[in-house]
């Protein structure tokens, strides 16, 4: 069980393919809330989420996973979207039909998970995501796909289970009915979807759908890039693929704000009082051109923030360290 969605996102012209989940694993009687349940290809072009049962999905994407490792195809610059989607359908197929027979029906065992992928399609130009399930006919997996309708002023796609409610047409219609009451409904979408997402998934009511959101992005230069979420509110943790963590030990990626779905400003200091080569060594130079004047540069781009973030961090655990030799010393 499960909720995610994916959406085209287009803000000051600027396009970008977005996936988000929640975080509730179900199966065998067990109910887990902090699963990882949004992956990324190894070449990092491309993103797939699951919904249904845990046990199906995860060996066909971990199988998936592996084999993309090991196949120069992939990495190579005449590679296509379309390449990989037909692998995609390939290999589900043939591991589906590994699975042994029992007395349940192996047509619905082999379908008991559907699966969102999608990229940047570099040939075609475009975002293109597939909707990849079991077919009882051809016995085979097929990706049918979702972006494929030029009608359509905006691109959505919710695909999700819960107990007792059917949770994928609910997020449709809380989608549609809040593009209305905000006089959106044919305009480009901004961060509307994952707040559907968000809302279900702090409902207490709907089960099967809980835990903190995973968000990830695939770019046009066909690069993805995972986020964290503070959770349940932005005064919450922060949460990354899942799991909780403090502010010292959080992975060093962007975090989303839930509440407002706002990017959180970067928590460097805006001023520093001393850059020195004595203090930063061979990061000196780079240090002192970020803070001109003593005072941050704005603007900075994420790759330089990210730098700092790491610099400092290493700074301080060397001066924690010289600190505790000298009281070892004195002792």
């Amino acid at each position: 069980m499960t909720l995610c969605v994916s959406w085209i996102r287009k803000v000051n012209n600027i396009e970008e393919l977005i996936f988000a989940t929640d975080s509730e694993l179900r199966g065998g009687g067990e109910a887990w809330d902090k699963g990882v349940k949004l992956f990324e290809m190894p070449n990092k072009d491309a993103l797939m989420c699951f919904t249904g049962a845990t046990s199906r999905a995860y060996p066909l994407i971990l199988n998936l996973i592996s084999s993309i490792n090991y196949e120069d195809l992939f990495f190579q610059k005449t590679y296509t979207l379309i390449d990989l989607k037909d692998h995609i359908e390939d290999l589900f197929s043939i591991l589906i039909k590994t699975i042994s027979e029992n007395a349940e029906d192996i047509h619905k065992i082999r379908g008991e998970a559907r699966l969102l992928f999608g990229g940047w399609d570099w040939e075609a130009n475009q975002f293109r995501i597939w909707l990849l399930q079991y077919d009882k006919k051809t016995e085979r997996f097929i990706g049918n796909e979702l972006t494929d309708d030029e009608t359509k002023t905006n691109f959505f796609v919710f695909i999700g289970e819960a107990e007792g409610i059917e949770v994928e047409q609910k997020a449709q219609d809380d989608l549609t009915l809040k593009l209305m009451s905000e006089n959106k409904l044919h305009m480009k979408l901004d961060m509307e979807p994952i707040e559907i997402l968000r809302d279900i998934a702090l409902d207490k009511d709907v089960i099967g759908v809980g835990g903190s959101l995973q968000v990830a992005k695939v770019y046009k230069s066909n690069k993805t890039e995972f986020f964290g979420t503070y959770w349940h509110s932005s005064k919450g943790s922060p949460h990354f693929q899942g799991r909780k963590y403090n502010e010292k030990t959080k992975p060093l990626v962007r975090y989303f704000d839930p509440d407002t779905f706002e990017l959180l400003e970067s928590d460097l200091p805006n001023e520093l009082k001393e850059v020195s080569e004595g203090l930063f060594g061979e990061d000196f130079t780079f240090v002192q051109q970020s803070y001109p004047d003593g005072f941050l540069l704005s603007p900075i781009s994420d790759k330089n923030k990210l730098r700092l973030k790491l610099i400092f961090k290493d700074v301080a655990y060397r001066l924690f360290i010289e600190k505790q030799e000298k009281t070892q010393i004195t002792d």
